[in-house]
């Protein structure tokens, strides 16, 4: 199969799928009338905020709910009705739920024989196919240990290679690595991501790590209330967001209140407070008067001497030491507030103290217009 051919191919397609629990009139609505198509070796996240659906989705992608009304279609073949072990897919959960009296290898191998295409392998290409996933994921060396004896990272790789090891069309993962410490999740996450690109399976990762998010994924569907908010690049979702819900979510924001002076082709200007002149992307529904939001990065934004040309007057609220970074709160004359990201760099800005009046100045072509 072609590279071209396989980002174009839907591995996953969610056809209009409800999920609602109990009466289906009355009953709470977990996901309303979803459309998803999820492409051939992609690492695809869900992400949002806890109770937006985002699970939901997955475990009726696996075969553990099903949908109140819709379609989910593997390679063009409906499996919405049915149930898990028919579907050629896998799961790797939050909890690892490793057999404790088994060793690692004979976690695997078990794994293997309950599973309908182990069932056809023999004990030799069993022992053989456990041998090549624990190679995959660097634990040949622990393959007689048992997982009380292994780090939780470690345990999370043996979670992976059994999930793995039949060979799904598409690998399921629910916040895997949310048991992790932080430096532990980070090399997980360049481990995961290099293991999707040297299998070709395709990766459907739920989170509401929008770090993890950006870092790992091919694309991203954001969630909220049980609605796809956007889907795109990682690129396209932080920076250019559909809405204030995606802009909020995603990293850190300032929302400003502008109006639309002129329209061209593919910008419009807008006047923020302060009377300055922004430019940003058009979008459909703009229209000249328009009142609108408008996003902007705290790393867009940087403080100047007051006196500098094409700047917006400040006072300096409050410095926060980030190490990597340093940021700052400012308010305008309006009485509103924004937060300013710059690099830690040594010297640079330290002489800042609060109280002080300084300058604003806008990358005008970072900012990002929201009509809600």
């Amino acid at each position: 199969m072609s590279a071209l051919h396989s980002l174009q191919t839907a591995a996953v397609s969610i056809r209009s799928v409800r999920k609602v629990y109990g009466d289906p009139q009355t009953g709470p609505v977990a996901l309303k009338h979803v459309d998803l198509d999820i492409r051939d070796n992609e690492f695809f996240t869900l992400l949002g905020p806890s109770g937006c659906g985002k699970t939901t989705l997955l475990r009726m992608i696996a075969g553990f709910e099903f949908p109140s009304a819709g379609e989910i279609l593997l390679y063009g073949e409906n499996i919405a009705d049915r149930p898990p072990y028919e579907r050629p897919v896998n799961t790797v959960f939050q909890h690892y739920a490793l057999f404790p009296h088994m060793s690692i290898a004979e976690n695997l191998a078990f794994g293997l024989e309950s599973h309908p295409m182990g069932k056809r392998l023999g004990k030799t290409a069993i022992t053989q196919r456990v041998s090549e996933m624990l190679a995959l994921v660097q634990m040949e060396r622990f393959a007689d240990r048992r997982p009380s004896q292994l780090s939780g990272g470690q345990q999370q790789r043996v979670a992976l290679a059994r999930a793995l090891a039949p060979h799904p069309k598409v690998l399921l993962l629910d916040e895997p690595l949310s048991a992790l410490d932080l430096k532990l999740r980070q090399a997980m996450r360049e481990e995961l991501k290099s293991i999707q690109a040297k299998t070709g399976i395709t990766f459907i990762f739920v989170t509401h790590d929008q770090e993890e998010a950006l870092t790992m994924s091919d694309r991203i569907a954001v969630l909220a209330e049980g609605q796809v908010q956007q889907v795109g690049r990682p690129s396209d979702i932080y920076e250019q967001p559909n809405n204030r819900f995606v802009a909020d979510f995603i990293g850190e924001t300032n929302f400003l209140p502008a109006q639309v002076e002129t329209l061209a082709d593919d910008h419009a200007l807008l006047r923020i407070t302060g009377g300055q002149l922004m430019r940003a992307a058009g979008r459909e529904g703009l229209h000249q008067g328009a009142q609108v939001t408008l996003s902007i990065r705290p790393e867009r934004l940087q403080l100047v001497a007051p006196d500098s040309p094409e700047t917006t007057p400040c006072t300096l609220v409050e410095q926060i030491y980030l190490g990597t970074d340093l940021q700052y709160q400012v308010s305008l004359a309006d009485g509103s507030h924004l937060r300013v990201r710059t690099p830690n760099r040594a010297g640079q800005n330290q002489s800042f103290v609060p109280g002080q009046r300084l300058g604003l100045q806008f990358d005008r072509e970072s900012a990002s217009v929201l009509l809600d």
